[in-house]
């Protein structure tokens, strides 16, 4: 036992004297370091025709007819604005200081450099190593092959702090003033459009609609907005293969994509376009004129992937973008309200429930200032459309009409050419649920409960409107 606690001193000992050797050395190394300026490189970085460097794996690229092109596989799309911006901050390195006596180059991390940079115009070739940083100053030490070591500033590093695949030229992904159509094919197709006043169904409060064939189905305002957000607005995360063989699109999932979205666009125009549409006497073509973007999206090993339909470059998306192509569907995406009615084209409603029908007359159409009358007497009645605006599809239970009992059924006779009568029928499914039809079509069950208020809510007002006459 004392033969090991002794042991353990002896060491101890061993590293103090060790570390006190290393930084004498080191102190002895500053001691002979003279403040030297030295033009490490000195060149127009237009004269550049080779750039490498070995920032997290060794790249290499060479500029021919003044492009950049990745030295081992021209099929890469170089973004040319970064290779110009890496080869201009390193036509001009210089060194203020340098040591002038190397003994070990281990001190300064160059016997084994973590970086490396090569520098190649038609005439010449630079070389440069990049070791540890020093103590101080935010510098760092490099070597260019000579006898001496010297000193630069660390950002030298930052300037090459570049993978492969950052230096892929991303494809664009537009800006779009205005979407017209979407289209998604996952397990099956989600054609969407999006058209205001379009009279496609009872009410012009939706804008959105799936077209199936000749037909149109609305869809939720706020929900589909969003999904055409997701699948619109959103941007490439990292580039991960800057060229994919078609052998190579099952890693992805882009062998059989889990879903293709196409998008039917105007673009955002420019200032300097806007004003020469306004001048030119086919402003009206040029601002109308529509565009065409699609791409495909896939997961595999948790990670979500996209590529341009007719691109081999694959990038990495968020979740949320491919979800929102996924499960786009006509499920997903329909109405949760059971109406949605601009009740100023209201002119006058039925309403039918417990084998009694009433009429409600009204006047101005509005909301906030319509004149509701039952049997020539105002009544109040915003409040009865606020809450029937309130009653939602149930996501929980799904039923088909059969011989069920009618609840409550309202018609809306409206000031409009088309749809101008609209009949909302609930029926009794149980004790919790109702089956609401719009027009003859089941749009399923509400809650009851929401119906039995609005029956009472109706009663109420009907009959506080008999006793004041």
């Amino acid at each position: 036992m004392k033969r090991q606690k002794r042991m353990m001193i002896l060491l101890g000992i061993l590293a103090v004297c060790t570390a006190g050797t290393v930084a004498v050395s080191r102190i002895d190394f500053e001691e002979k370091m003279s403040e030297t300026e030295t033009a490490i490189i000195d060149i127009d970085s237009a004269d550049i025709t080779r750039l490498a460097w070995n920032y997290e794996e060794e790249v290499s690229f060479v500029r021919q007819d003044g492009e950049w092109q990745y030295e081992a596989d021209e099929k890469m799309a170089v973004d040319q604005e970064l290779l110009d911006e890496i080869a201009e901050n390193l036509s001009q390195i210089t060194s203020d200081k340098m040591v002038e006596e190397v003994q070990a180059l281990s001190v300064y991390g160059l016997s084994d450099p973590a970086y490396s940079i090569t520098v190649e115009t038609e005439e010449e070739t630079y070389e440069i190593q990049i070791g540890d940083e020093t103590f101080s100053d935010g510098e760092i030490y490099i070597s260019i092959g000579d006898d001496y070591v010297y000193l630069t500033d660390a950002e030298l590093t930052d300037e090459i702090a570049y993978s492969l695949l950052d230096c892929v030229q991303k494809e664009e992904i537009p800006e779009m003033e205005s979407i017209s159509a979407l289209t998604i094919n996952n397990e099956e197709t989600v054609d969407m459009v999006y058209k205001e006043n379009s009279g496609y169904c009872y009410s012009d409060a939706y804008t959105y609609y799936l077209k199936e064939n000749e037909a149109y189905r609305n869809l939720d305002n706020e929900k589909t907005e969003s999904a055409f957000a997701d699948l619109s607005e959103f941007s490439w995360e990292e580039c991960a293969d800057y060229y994919a063989e078609d052998s190579e699109l099952a890693s992805y999932g882009l062998e059989e994509p889990a879903a293709e979205v196409s998008i039917v666009y105007t673009p955002v125009q420019e200032e300097g376009e806007e004003e020469e549409a306004e001048t030119s006497e086919d402003s009206a073509e040029q601002t109308e004129e529509e565009q065409e973007f699609s791409y495909q999206v896939g997961t595999a090993n948790d990670t979500y992937y996209a590529k341009l339909t007719d691109s081999n470059i694959v990038y990495t998306i968020s979740q949320e973008v491919y979800d929102a192509a996924v499960n786009a569907s006509y499920e997903e995406l329909k109405p949760d309200e059971v109406i949605l009615l601009d009740w100023s084209t209201v002119d006058s409603i039925e309403i039918e429930f417990d084998g009694n029908v009433y009429a409600v007359e009204v006047e101005n159409g509005g909301e906030e200032d319509a004149v509701y009358t039952f049997n020539d007497s105002e009544m109040e009645f915003g409040d009865i459309l606020e809450q029937l605006s309130q009653i939602t599809i149930s996501e929980d239970q799904e039923a088909e009409l059969s011989d069920n009992k009618e609840e409550l059924a309202l018609t809306f006779h409206r000031n409009t050419e088309e749809n101008s009568t609209v009949e909302l029928v609930f029926y009794q499914y149980n004790g919790s649920y109702c089956i609401s039809v719009l027009n003859g079509e089941e749009t399923n069950c509400v809650d009851r409960e929401s119906v039995v208020d609005l029956k009472e809510a109706v009663n109420s007002v009907i009959l506080d409107t008999n006793y004041e006459e």
